[in-house]
């Protein structure tokens, strides 16, 4: 997928500066919902059995080397779980060393069970490749590995009313839906749009950047066959 146009600078705020700066001073907010997303995940699982039978779920080992921070990358997998959860599935999210001093390990990630599962990497910004990804490009993915490159989410634009971790989020689901969906998947409407518009921007930061009934439909369908594959 590829960033959208507003202006002549894009939607970002540029290249200037390093890394969190333009957005450190809202990491206290962050840190706040990053744990409230966590109780309410845990509260979640306690109540619907995330681990129990009949759950149609995925796995996604996460490799982080674009070294996003640890509330950040968390508030994003919350967020995207929670629009796969919208469409009938419970995420797994297994955060891999990466050899960041910030980088998590979840030591059940041994114990990927029967669930379908996937591979997504960070990474600080996209390689130029021929036919594949131009400067522009936010994510692409093949086979079983989905790739983010974060220096287009980090360069958010405020009017957007999207914080980095929204659209961190959004491009994590879009990617690991074509990982689901194939390569051919891009939508009018909804997540899977191959060009995001300022007015998708906003549904993302307000949670409303969703995969379609017809998607979800064919999310299930996907995850159910490659879980009984995975079981045989």
């Amino acid at each position: 997928m590829e960033r959208p146009g507003l202006g002549n600078r894009g939607w970002g705020l540029g290249s200037e500066g390093s890394g969190f700066g333009i957005w450190r001073s809202a990491f206290g907010t962050l840190l706040a919902l990053a744990t409230l997303l966590m109780g309410s995940a845990a509260a979640f699982a306690a109540a619907s059995g995330s681990e129990g039978e009949g759950e149609l779920g995925i796995t996604v080992r996460v490799y982080d080397y674009a070294h996003v921070r640890r509330g950040a990358l968390i508030a994003a997998e919350m967020q995207a779980g929670s629009i796969f959860y919208k469409a009938g599935l419970a995420m797994r999210w297994c955060n891999m060393i990466t050899g960041s001093a910030e980088s998590l390990m979840d030591s059940s990630c041994d114990q990927l069970a029967d669930r379908a599962t996937l591979n997504l990497r960070i990474v600080p910004r996209l390689k130029v490749m021929p036919g594949v990804t131009t400067d522009l490009t936010m994510g692409f993915a093949v086979g079983k590995l989905a790739t983010v490159s974060y220096h287009w989410i980090k360069e958010w634009d405020p009017r957007a009313e999207a914080m980095p971790w929204d659209i961190l989020a959004c491009v994590i689901a879009h990617e690991i839906g074509h990982l689901l969906l194939g390569p051919n998947s891009h939508s009018t409407t909804g997540i899977m749009m191959g060009k995001w518009s300022p007015e998708a921007l906003r549904a993302a930061g307000h949670g409303h950047l969703l995969f379609t009934p017809q998607q979800a439909e064919l999310l299930r369908a996907e995850v159910l066959a490659r879980s009984a594959e995975q079981r045989a």
